[in-house]
């Protein structure tokens, strides 16, 4: 048996949750109840949580797919120049926000430095650093997004109060008052925050604020780090206690920015991140999630570049959340790792949004004030964890309503089979009295400390007590598979006889330390005791930063063993080792994905209706775009449920804008990940319904070009690689003119392909204490002689493993030329020779097939 690898396809949401009608079904007597006041509207959502320090290393990393659905109130990089780590320069996150219409860039200066704690050599030095550095991010066009924070973590760094506060606490405020009279003299428009401290003190910030009050040096905006789980319980005192010393002093309120939040155990996972989300909307309050790992990933929300994972897909759902957020009360308030909520009311659109998460088992939302007519459809979605590294398709509608809310706008919707580390999406709108039901295929899930272990340890991982570990499916996995007789067996029971998928999440930095390198790794998988099969898996950032795999299994109804061992009797012992934390399986069917009109982005005054007609009008230059998931590289058929006339636009991952003309169904090359379809009218009005995309990717259609295909000049050779496609790679590409692989490419036709470039890269800045840092390499990519992009390439964990980068190209019918190489204008601190990645190989189709 040789399953199929289907690349970033995630197992299907599991079925079990269950929704009441406007009275509730019975429940236990502790079910808790999120109760929803859509009668008080307390104003435009701020999309707080949705900020990320380093979140973003440069224009195009993240990819612009991922960023452009995001409404990013806020970012947190490093000075333009500075070399605390690699990327992250604030003229880079600058052009970001602007391009994609999000709000200020948070400059923690003190990033300057290299060394971490910042070396400290006086305050007469560390201005002159300021002077210097400053100009270069005003001289930005988008210099209006800028604000400056001059010290970061000051209690930690620099002014440890220790037994000394008095003493320390003076030395800071002299500090600060000269850092802000500099910064008024040499950018007097822009913002300044602080204090920044790693916590909130009250008692630092009352003395600091009755200080900057006399002083005239209050920050215009305040901020603090809130890094513990316990901020879950305390961030509402904390702000309260800020707001009533504000109050006190006679100050104006200010802007709060929470810098720095949250913890490994939180990004990533929906269920945890809707908690932070809803505190902080609630205060009104900026925030931007901690910078524990790589940078260019939201913070572990963006495994690859234009690949989303379950807390992608939360932060897009939340950033959607459009008109006016509407009073929750939740079951507790201020308690760690409880069930939490967002919801919105948007009158102009006719619906109302609940976004929860964090408990577990059952639950009731309870809503009243709710203006949608006395017919409501509640569609519930789950926005299901996916690990660090998975890749996730968009949320799953897990069950449809109809709702009749009294006299009052109230009603009740009851839940059960609550994963915590879900969030779940309600969506409301006008409803006909009935709806239809959802459909949810059967799904498993099997965790990996629950199964038959020999040679394996169980470590507890991502809890409250132990927060700098990764999130876990049960707050437990499987590790130490390296002896010869390792195993996990897992035993299944399942509805038929039949093909499934099963997902292995999974870790891996196998390597790392071993002269080879880092690279993937491998498992042998067995079935009911029958032949192995090989299981792959590419190498993830840290052991707990898990990734998911699947593959394809043939099993028998009922119970089945399911075993992924370290060695075979007959296949013998497989390289390397992985970390398991559990399986799923669903039934194997070709993906298919419904995307509603009415909850996809618009722009302009698009009409939305509801009932037998639901969809959004069109008219003149107003465009709906939807954001579609693809699980891997290949061709969809994509179905338009419209009425008039209009053009698809495909908006690629490079600013590109490419029209066809709408037709009921049509094919499409797209790319891993997130895809951008926009459709417009072309003349009249457009009514659009849904779009429904159906496949699973593939190479069927595309022009495989492998590495030893491909002229190379200069130092660009051909290198061995066990893990590259056919066993060999390109390297040596750029540093320098003359550098270069060239693809030759037959096009039937003239028009825009899809390219895909599968490249590696593990360029890296080290020493630093936690972060890994990370080095995008850039490739200039020329058409048949003219320059047609120059992009980044992110870091892809080791020299070994292989991603793949999308690119549209125009190409003329007949023979092209595309040319890769650098000429080395494009370096950085651990790049000195401007070189591109690795290649392995390289596929090209038509757009539209």
């Amino acid at each position: 048996m040789q399953p199929l690898l289907r690349r970033g396809l995630a197992a299907a949401t599991a079925a079990g949750l269950l929704t009441g009608l406007a009275a509730a079904p019975a429940q236990g007597q502790d079910a808790p109840v999120l109760t929803v006041d859509f009668g008080q509207l307390t104003g435009a959502p701020d999309h707080g949580a949705v900020g990320s320090l380093y979140g973003i290393s440069e224009n195009g990393v993240p990819g612009d797919n991922l960023l452009d659905p995001l409404r990013m109130s806020s970012m947190a990089p490093k000075p333009t120049g500075g070399t605390q780590h690699p990327n992250g320069d604030a003229n880079d996150v600058l052009e970001v926000l602007a391009e994609h219409d999000g709000g200020e860039a948070f400059v923690n200066l003190q990033d300057w430095y290299p060394d971490w704690p910042y070396q400290n050599d006086g305050i007469d030095a560390y201005l002159a650093e300021v002077e210097a550095m400053v100009p270069a991010m005003e001289a930005s066009p988008h210099a209006d997004r800028l604000v400056y924070v001059p010290f970061n973590e000051p209690n930690w760094i620099w002014y440890n109060r220790g037994s000394d506060y008095e003493g320390t606490t003076a030395r800071f405020f002299h500090d600060w008052d000269a850092a802000y009279a500099l910064l008024r003299e040499i950018a007097p428009d822009t913002p300044i925050a602080g204090p920044n401290e790693s916590h909130y003190d009250a008692r630092f910030m009352r003395d600091f604020m009755e200080h900057t009050a006399a002083a005239g040096t209050v920050p215009d905006v305040i901020t603090w780090h809130e890094l513990s789980p316990d901020s879950l319980r305390y961030y509402q005192r904390n702000h309260d206690d800020y707001r009533a010393l504000e109050a006190e002093l006679g100050l104006e309120p200010r802007q709060i920015n929470i810098n720095e939040y949250g913890n490994n155990r939180d990004f990533g996972a929906p269920g945890q991140m809707v908690q932070w989300a809803a505190m902080f909307e609630d205060t009104d309050a900026l925030a931007d999630m901690a910078y524990w790992t790589a940078s260019g990933g939201l913070s572990g929300n963006a495994p690859q570049t234009n690949v989303p994972n379950g807390g992608w897909w939360f932060l897009k759902t939340y950033s959607q959340m459009t008109g006016e957020t509407a009073l929750v009360t939740p079951p507790q308030n201020d308690v760690v790792d409880t069930l939490q909520g967002v919801a919105t009311f948007d009158g102009a659109k006719d619906q109302a949004q609940i976004l929860l998460g964090g408990g577990s088992g059952e639950a009731t939302v309870d809503f009243t004030g709710l203006t949608l007519g006395r017919k409501v459809t509640a569609t519930v979605h789950e926005i299901a964890w996916t690990g660090n590294e998975g890749s996730s398709p968009a949320p799953r509608a897990v069950d449809r309503i109809a709702l009749r809310p009294d006299a009052n706008g109230a009603a009740s919707i009851a839940l059960e089979d609550l994963d915590p580390m879900s969030a779940y999406w309600i969506t409301l709108t006008p409803g006909t009295g009935r709806a239809e039901p959802v459909e949810t295929p059967w799904s498993g899930t099997w965790e990996a400390e629950d199964a038959a272990i020999t040679g394996g340890a169980v470590y507890n991982e991502g809890s409250a007590a132990n927060s700098w570990a990764f999130p876990a499916s049960g707050g437990k996995s499987v590790g130490s598979l390296n002896r010869a007789d390792s195993r996990v067996q897992f035993t299944v029971d399942v509805p038929e006889t039949g093909t499934y998928d099963l997902t292995v999440t999974y870790g891996n930095t196998f390597g790392r330390n071993l002269p080879e390198g880092a690279s993937p790794t491998e498992q042998f998988l067995t079935v009911n005791g029958g032949d192995a099969a090989t299981v792959t898996y590419p190498s993830t950032m840290q052991w707990g930063s898990r990734g998911q795999v699947t593959v394809q299994v043939e099993l028998e109804a009922g119970e089945n063993a399911i075993a992924l061992a370290k060695s075979d009797p007959e296949a013998g012992t497989a390289y390397g080792e992985a970390g398991i934390d559990k399986i799923d399986l669903t039934p194997s069917v070709v993906d298919t994905y419904t995307y509603p009109a009415v909850f996809a982005r618009t722009e302009g005054d698009a009409e939305h209706q509801y009932g037998r007609r639901e969809g959004v009008k069109l008219n003149g230059d107003e465009q709906i775009v939807f954001d579609v998931y693809a699980p891997a590289d290949g061709y969809y058929e994509i179905a338009a449920d419209t009425e008039g006339k209009g053009e698809l636009r495909v908006l690629g991952p490079h600013t590109e804008d490419i029209a066809f003309e709408l037709e009921d169904e049509q094919t499409l090359a797209l790319h891993e990940g997130i895809n951008r379809i926009a459709l417009n009218a072309k003349r009249g009005t457009l009514h659009v319904h849904d779009l429904t995309v159906t496949g699973d990717g593939g190479d069927e259609g595309f022009t495989h070009i492998a590495a030893a295909d491909a002229d190379l000049a200069g130092t660009a050779v051909l290198t061995e690689n066990r893990w590259a496609t056919e066993g060999q790679a390109i390297t040596g590409v750029g540093g320098g003119e003359g550098n270069t692989a060239t693809l030759t490419v037959e096009a039937d036709e003239a028009g825009p392909h899809l390219l895909l470039v599968h490249y590696a890269n593990d360029e890296r800045k080290s020493g630093h204490a936690y972060n890994t840092d990370i080095i995008s390499r850039y490739a200039e990519f020329t058409v048949n002689g003219e320059a047609a992009a120059t992009v980044p390439m992110r870091a892809t964990w080791s020299w070994n493993d292989f991603w793949s980068y999308p690119l549209i190209v125009d190409l003329e019918p007949g023979t092209n030329t595309i040319e890769i190489g650098n000429p080395g204008l494009f370096t950085g601190i651990g790049d000195r020779q401007g070189r591109t990645a690795d290649f392995d190989h390289f596929e090209i189709a038509p757009l539209h097939g």
